[in-house]
């Protein structure tokens, strides 16, 4: 069983094997979405390069401050996932790594290509990219950051700021507060 391994630098995979993966002419393989263990996508895409099988997993330089430093680190943009395109084959030799929690067969691959286009266009450009969550109003969620740390809430606005609701349900009264938007996760 492979073990989770701290990259250097210098190992930091290749966020697309090969270069003509999201191109019209690259048909090889059926679309599969990888749900990889925690912090083990950038293992994974060293495994998958090393034998071969495409992939794509989009990476975003993150700024990461300490007291004495500031240091830069290549996350994943969707923390959790891989794209993979293969056959039956590579598909079984990646869940064989043990760093994957499920294999999602990808139901509508023009759509994904698509989609995939998009985002490494948006990386690919020098503008500052954020990974958000998409959260609906009605969601149930936590403010991970902040003042409200640990508040819990339902989305009852999205503008600028998610307006929440925080509720006493036994007196059947309730509060709203606006908080920022990239301080809030789905519960």
């Amino acid at each position: 069983m492979p073990e989770t391994m701290t990259l250097t630098p210098d190992q930091n995979p290749a966020p697309i094997f090969p270069e003509n993966l999201l191109s019209d002419d690259y048909s090889a393989g059926q679309w599969y979405v990888a749900r990889v263990k925690s912090r083990r996508e950038k293992t994974l895409a060293n495994y998958l390069f090393k034998q071969s099988i495409d992939y794509y997993l989009p990476l975003v330089n993150k700024r990461q401050t300490s007291k004495k430093r500031v240091r830069y680190s290549l996350v994943p943009v969707f923390p959790g996932y891989l794209f993979m395109r293969t056959d039956t084959t590579g598909r079984y030799n990646a869940l064989r790594t043990n760093h994957i929690s499920r294999v999602i067969e990808v139901q509508d691959p023009d759509t994904l290509m698509r989609e995939l286009r998009m985002i490494h266009q948006a990386l690919s450009a020098d503008t500052p990219v954020y990974p958000v969550e998409l959260i609906k109003t009605g969601q149930h969620v936590r403010v991970k950051s902040g003042p409200m740390k640990g508040v819990e809430g339902i989305v009852i606005r999205k503008d600028k700021k998610y307006r929440i609701v925080l509720t006493v349900t036994s007196i059947m009264q309730s509060i709203s507060l606006e908080v920022d938007v990239d301080t809030v996760e789905p519960v």
